[in-house]
């Protein structure tokens, strides 16, 4: 009987365990940081900044289902007069109307600053992904989260993918959409 008792214990820690490092291992599987830059190569086009003043975030999405991507990101600076933040939410699926972010469950990461980072990388994924860049300051550290007021998005084009430049507003006045910056490329093949 102490046998079976001392069994059912290790059972239920391992399983605790295992529980509560699935998720952990799972949600730091999601990304990685690196030095290196994105794989982009033979510059196609350059596309003039576009200005979307009621957007609160921004997603990039796979265009080609049967060819592997890539995601990479970064925060680049950022000239800003309250806190910021970036998260990164990855869904399974197309792209939602603007301004929609995915659940909670799809959040796979969340920067609160606007300094420099190196590049995170996703995992070559194949299929229809969105990945969305959503940026929110505060005023001070108590206060709450709140929407970017606009962004600016400048496109680059490669033979093998597209980087984005954006820019996040954090004032209602739409200034100069350099609060929190950050580039994003998608590396797909044609």
């Amino acid at each position: 009987m102490q046998r079976r008792s001392l069994v059912y214990s290790v059972l239920g820690v391992a399983i605790a365990v295992l529980l509560i490092a699935f998720p952990l291992a799972t949600h730091s599987l999601a990304q990685r940081s690196t030095s290196a830059s994105p794989p982009l190569r033979n510059l196609v086009q350059e596309f003039d900044p576009v200005i979307m003043p009621e957007a609160t975030a921004y997603s990039v999405f796979t265009t080609n289902p049967d060819t592997p991507h890539q995601v990479w990101y970064r925060i680049s600076g950022g000239d800003a007069l309250f806190r910021q933040r970036l998260r990164v939410f990855v869904e399974n699926a197309s792209p939602r109307p603007q301004n929609q972010l995915p659940p909670e469950s799809a959040l796979r990461q969340e920067i609160t600053t606007n300094a420099p980072t190196g590049w995170f990388v996703f995992p070559s994924e194949t299929g229809i992904f969105t990945y969305y860049f959503d940026g929110d300051h505060r005023t001070t550290p108590n206060s709450p989260w709140e929407n970017a007021f606009g962004l600016k998005v400048k496109r680059t084009r490669f033979s093998n993918g597209n980087l984005y430049e954006l820019g996040f507003e954090d004032q209602a006045s739409l200034d100069d959409y350099n609060d929190l910056e950050l580039q994003v490329a998608i590396v797909q093949p044609s």
